[in-house]
């Protein structure tokens, strides 16, 4: 519950500032590795929609691109595919799968924001809509929202390499 608290102000305003600037471009990464310090990386994705029914959470027409960022010292930003994120979600030991990541959810609501934190699990990508089982943390995933925006917090590598680097998919983007 520590690294909910410790981490729900800086989601919030992440996902507040995506949802004013919108999505980033979609770009392919390079397949070097890179050898960068050990670090946290923190995802972001967007989309249009979103719905809940209690165990499953729809995205509707999500960005193609998930935005990857670092907290301080090097505040490294880096645009990478979904289709990647998604498809490496259980590689390694250190995968999302073997432990699910917490996000803060960020939708528009008759006008308004609302917000939670949840822990993903089992993603499934079909064209445009981008579906994960979610168990809530803190506050209420609304039943339908409008834009929308996900801020997962991986803690570490989600894609199975050493440490806490540069996630495969990401590998030599914007560097």
């Amino acid at each position: 519950m520590k690294l909910v608290r410790s981490r729900t102000a800086a989601v919030m305003v992440a996902a507040l500032s995506t949802l004013l600037t919108g999505p980033v471009l979609a770009q392919s990464p390079g397949p070097e590795e890179t050898s960068e310090p050990a670090q946290s990386w923190l995802y972001i994705q967007t989309a249009e929609s979103a719905t809940f029914d209690g165990t499953t959470l729809t995205l509707g027409n999500a960005s193609p691109t998930v935005v990857a960022f670092t907290d301080r010292p090097e505040r490294t930003v880096r645009p990478g595919p979904l289709t990647d994120l998604v498809a490496h979600w259980g590689d390694g030991e250190n995968s999302f799968a073997a432990d699910p990541p917490q996000a803060g959810l960020t939708s528009i609501v008759d006008g308004g924001l609302q917000t939670a934190v949840v822990e993903l699990s089992e993603p499934q990508l079909d064209g445009t809509t981008l579906t994960y089982q979610v168990r809530v943390l803190e506050g209420d995933v609304p039943e339908t929202g409008g834009q929308s925006s996900l801020v997962i917090d991986s803690g570490c590598n989600p894609y199975g390499r050493p440490g806490c680097g540069s996630p495969t998919l990401l590998s030599g983007v914007g560097s």
